[in-house]
Protein backbone atom coordinates (compact mmCIF):
# COMPACT_ATOMS: atom_id res chain seq x y z
CA UNK A 1 0.00 0.00 0.00
CA UNK A 2 1.36 3.46 -0.99
CA UNK A 3 1.20 6.09 2.15
CA UNK A 4 0.14 9.11 0.87
CA UNK A 5 1.00 12.13 3.88
CA UNK A 6 0.20 15.64 3.61
CA UNK A 7 -0.37 18.38 6.40
CA UNK A 8 -3.08 20.59 5.78
CA UNK A 9 -3.48 23.32 8.19
CA UNK A 10 -1.74 21.57 11.22
CA UNK A 11 -3.86 18.06 10.42
CA UNK A 12 -1.97 14.83 9.43
CA UNK A 13 -3.99 13.20 6.98
CA UNK A 14 -3.27 9.55 5.57
CA UNK A 15 -4.39 8.34 2.28
CA UNK A 16 -3.75 4.33 1.39
CA UNK A 17 -4.36 2.79 -2.01
CA UNK A 18 -2.97 1.41 -4.95
CA UNK A 19 -5.27 2.86 -7.16
CA UNK A 20 -6.47 6.13 -8.03
CA UNK A 21 -10.35 5.80 -7.38
CA UNK A 22 -9.15 4.72 -3.88
CA UNK A 23 -7.23 7.92 -2.85
CA UNK A 24 -9.88 10.08 -4.77
CA UNK A 25 -12.68 8.28 -2.32
CA UNK A 26 -10.16 8.86 0.54
CA UNK A 27 -9.60 12.25 -0.43
CA UNK A 28 -13.28 13.81 -0.45
CA UNK A 29 -12.18 16.40 -2.13
CA UNK A 30 -10.46 16.41 -4.91
CA UNK A 31 -9.42 19.81 -6.99
CA UNK A 32 -9.18 20.69 -10.17
CA UNK A 33 -7.08 23.41 -11.91
CA UNK A 34 -6.82 24.85 -15.23
CA UNK A 35 -4.11 26.65 -16.74
CA UNK A 36 -4.86 28.09 -20.45
CA UNK A 37 -1.90 29.54 -21.88
CA UNK A 38 -1.90 31.65 -24.67
CA UNK A 39 -1.67 30.67 -28.82
CA UNK A 40 2.24 31.37 -29.84
CA UNK A 41 3.47 31.44 -32.92
CA UNK A 42 6.60 28.85 -33.49
CA UNK A 43 8.31 29.67 -36.69
CA UNK A 44 11.18 28.13 -36.54
CA UNK A 45 10.48 24.75 -35.58
CA UNK A 46 13.27 21.93 -36.15
CA UNK A 47 11.57 18.42 -37.68
CA UNK A 48 13.87 15.78 -37.39
CA UNK A 49 14.23 13.37 -39.63
CA UNK A 50 16.26 9.74 -39.88
CA UNK A 51 19.64 11.66 -38.69
CA UNK A 52 18.74 14.99 -40.54
CA UNK A 53 17.51 18.05 -38.78
CA UNK A 54 15.76 20.66 -40.72
CA UNK A 55 14.43 24.02 -39.83
CA UNK A 56 12.72 26.42 -41.28
CA UNK A 57 14.13 29.54 -41.30
CA UNK A 58 11.47 31.14 -40.04
CA UNK A 59 11.11 33.98 -37.38
CA UNK A 60 8.18 33.84 -34.68
CA UNK A 61 5.24 36.84 -35.03
CA UNK A 62 5.46 38.37 -31.81
CA UNK A 63 1.44 38.48 -31.20
CA UNK A 64 -0.32 36.28 -28.45
CA UNK A 65 -3.56 34.61 -28.52
CA UNK A 66 -5.79 34.10 -25.64
CA UNK A 67 -6.89 30.57 -24.69
CA UNK A 68 -10.46 30.58 -27.07
CA UNK A 69 -13.84 30.19 -24.99
CA UNK A 70 -14.37 27.19 -27.11
CA UNK A 71 -11.71 25.42 -25.52
CA UNK A 72 -11.37 26.82 -22.33
CA UNK A 73 -15.39 26.03 -21.80
CA UNK A 74 -14.80 22.40 -22.87
CA UNK A 75 -12.27 21.68 -20.42
CA UNK A 76 -14.35 22.46 -17.31
CA UNK A 77 -16.70 19.94 -18.83
CA UNK A 78 -13.96 17.01 -17.59
CA UNK A 79 -14.96 17.85 -13.92
CA UNK A 80 -18.09 16.50 -14.46
CA UNK A 81 -16.90 13.83 -17.01
CA UNK A 82 -13.80 12.73 -13.98
CA UNK A 83 -17.15 12.43 -11.47
CA UNK A 84 -18.99 10.24 -13.52
CA UNK A 85 -15.45 8.11 -14.55
CA UNK A 86 -14.89 7.80 -11.03
CA UNK A 87 -18.39 7.38 -10.09
CA UNK A 88 -17.80 10.27 -6.91
CA UNK A 89 -18.62 13.73 -6.41
CA UNK A 90 -15.05 14.24 -4.85
CA UNK A 91 -14.11 16.87 -7.97
CA UNK A 92 -14.38 20.32 -7.85
CA UNK A 93 -12.78 23.46 -9.32
CA UNK A 94 -10.17 24.88 -7.92
CA UNK A 95 -9.06 28.55 -8.27
CA UNK A 96 -6.59 28.98 -10.40
CA UNK A 97 -5.13 32.25 -8.10
CA UNK A 98 -4.41 29.28 -5.71
CA UNK A 99 -1.99 28.58 -7.46
CA UNK A 100 -0.43 31.12 -9.12
CA UNK A 101 1.97 32.29 -7.34
CA UNK A 102 2.99 28.47 -6.13
CA UNK A 103 7.14 28.54 -6.18
CA UNK A 104 8.54 26.65 -9.09
CA UNK A 105 10.23 23.18 -8.05
CA UNK A 106 13.89 22.76 -9.53
CA UNK A 107 12.17 21.32 -12.60
CA UNK A 108 11.16 24.69 -13.14
CA UNK A 109 7.34 22.90 -12.39
CA UNK A 110 4.83 24.30 -9.91
CA UNK A 111 6.14 22.74 -6.79
CA UNK A 112 2.65 21.39 -5.52
CA UNK A 113 3.85 20.16 -2.43
CA UNK A 114 3.51 23.79 -1.44
CA UNK A 115 0.03 24.03 -1.71
CA UNK A 116 -0.94 21.76 1.00
CA UNK A 117 -3.48 19.28 -0.81
CA UNK A 118 -3.47 15.59 -0.89
CA UNK A 119 -4.41 15.11 -4.37
CA UNK A 120 -5.09 17.72 -6.84
CA UNK A 121 -5.74 17.21 -11.21
CA UNK A 122 -4.36 19.57 -13.05
CA UNK A 123 -4.77 20.62 -16.79
CA UNK A 124 -2.19 22.22 -18.98
CA UNK A 125 -3.91 24.01 -22.13
CA UNK A 126 -1.41 25.22 -24.82
CA UNK A 127 -1.44 26.31 -28.69
CA UNK A 128 1.04 27.13 -31.11
CA UNK A 129 1.52 28.14 -34.90
CA UNK A 130 3.86 25.88 -36.33
CA UNK A 131 6.14 26.07 -39.09
CA UNK A 132 8.35 22.97 -40.19
CA UNK A 133 10.33 22.36 -43.26
CA UNK A 134 10.88 18.38 -43.60
CA UNK A 135 12.94 18.51 -46.88
CA UNK A 136 16.05 20.81 -48.26
CA UNK A 137 13.79 22.53 -50.38
CA UNK A 138 12.21 26.06 -49.43
CA UNK A 139 8.51 24.65 -48.91
CA UNK A 140 7.10 25.03 -45.68
CA UNK A 141 4.30 23.31 -44.01
CA UNK A 142 1.84 25.20 -41.37
CA UNK A 143 -0.18 24.03 -38.73
CA UNK A 144 -2.03 25.48 -35.87
CA UNK A 145 -1.91 22.36 -32.96
CA UNK A 146 -3.83 22.56 -29.41
CA UNK A 147 -3.08 19.98 -26.96
CA UNK A 148 -3.80 19.46 -22.97
CA UNK A 149 -2.11 17.36 -20.44
CA UNK A 150 -3.50 15.96 -17.56
CA UNK A 151 -1.97 15.14 -14.17
CA UNK A 152 -2.80 14.03 -10.55
CA UNK A 153 -0.55 14.83 -7.75
CA UNK A 154 -0.31 13.35 -3.90
CA UNK A 155 2.03 14.67 -1.35
CA UNK A 156 3.37 10.48 -0.22
CA UNK A 157 5.79 10.80 2.59
CA UNK A 158 6.08 14.19 2.47
CA UNK A 159 7.40 13.74 -0.93
CA UNK A 160 5.29 14.80 -4.33
CA UNK A 161 4.23 11.95 -6.29
CA UNK A 162 3.26 12.16 -9.69
CA UNK A 163 0.37 9.92 -9.51
CA UNK A 164 -0.87 10.68 -13.67
CA UNK A 165 0.69 12.63 -16.18
CA UNK A 166 -0.68 12.07 -19.88
CA UNK A 167 -1.81 13.96 -23.13
CA UNK A 168 -5.46 13.66 -22.89
CA UNK A 169 -5.92 15.96 -26.32
CA UNK A 170 -4.65 17.09 -29.17
CA UNK A 171 -5.88 18.68 -32.30
CA UNK A 172 -4.17 19.83 -35.56
CA UNK A 173 -5.52 21.54 -38.53
CA UNK A 174 -4.84 20.18 -42.05
CA UNK A 175 -1.42 21.10 -43.64
CA UNK A 176 -0.70 24.25 -45.81
CA UNK A 177 2.31 24.38 -47.74
CA UNK A 178 4.31 27.62 -48.77
CA UNK A 179 6.84 28.49 -49.98
CA UNK A 180 7.65 31.83 -48.04
CA UNK A 181 7.44 32.28 -43.83
CA UNK A 182 4.30 33.30 -42.73
CA UNK A 183 2.82 35.95 -40.57
CA UNK A 184 0.54 36.29 -38.01
CA UNK A 185 -2.29 37.96 -40.11
CA UNK A 186 -1.80 34.88 -42.89
CA UNK A 187 -2.10 32.31 -39.98
CA UNK A 188 -5.49 33.21 -38.01
CA UNK A 189 -7.34 33.85 -41.38
CA UNK A 190 -5.70 30.69 -42.72
CA UNK A 191 -6.54 28.57 -39.16
CA UNK A 192 -8.73 30.46 -36.88
CA UNK A 193 -8.07 30.14 -33.33
CA UNK A 194 -10.68 28.03 -32.62
CA UNK A 195 -11.14 26.01 -35.91
CA UNK A 196 -10.09 23.21 -33.95
CA UNK A 197 -12.71 23.20 -30.96
CA UNK A 198 -15.15 20.06 -31.63
CA UNK A 199 -12.20 18.58 -32.94
CA UNK A 200 -10.80 18.82 -29.11
CA UNK A 201 -13.86 18.80 -27.23
CA UNK A 202 -14.94 15.13 -29.28
CA UNK A 203 -11.53 13.89 -28.38
CA UNK A 204 -10.99 14.97 -24.62
CA UNK A 205 -14.54 13.52 -23.60
CA UNK A 206 -13.34 10.12 -25.44
CA UNK A 207 -9.52 10.00 -23.72
CA UNK A 208 -11.04 10.98 -20.82
CA UNK A 209 -13.69 8.49 -20.48
CA UNK A 210 -10.92 5.92 -21.62
CA UNK A 211 -8.85 7.28 -18.99
CA UNK A 212 -11.29 6.70 -16.10
CA UNK A 213 -12.62 3.48 -17.74
CA UNK A 214 -8.94 1.85 -17.81
CA UNK A 215 -8.49 3.22 -13.61
CA UNK A 216 -12.20 2.06 -12.55
CA UNK A 217 -10.63 -1.73 -13.81
CA UNK A 218 -7.47 -1.30 -11.66
CA UNK A 219 -9.83 -0.36 -9.05
CA UNK A 220 -12.46 -3.24 -9.56
CA UNK A 221 -9.64 -5.58 -9.50
CA UNK A 222 -8.19 -4.61 -6.17
CA UNK A 223 -11.17 -4.77 -4.37
CA UNK A 224 -12.04 -8.08 -5.95
CA UNK A 225 -9.28 -9.50 -4.72
CA UNK A 226 -10.24 -7.98 -1.16
CA UNK A 227 -12.88 -9.98 -1.15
Amino acid sequence: MAVVLVLLSGTAFFLSGQTLKERIDLAKVVKVYFKNADIVSKGNTQTEIGSTRFESDCENFKEKIPMPAEYTDALKQTIDLLNKGFNTTAFVAGDFSEIDNIPLAYSGDLNWLKLGQPLVFYFSTSGAYYIRRTTSTKERENTLEIESYIYAFAVDNGKLKNLLSTRITWGRSPKVKTEICTDYDWSVKTFPPSSLADQFKTNLTENITDLTTREMAKYNKVMQKKK
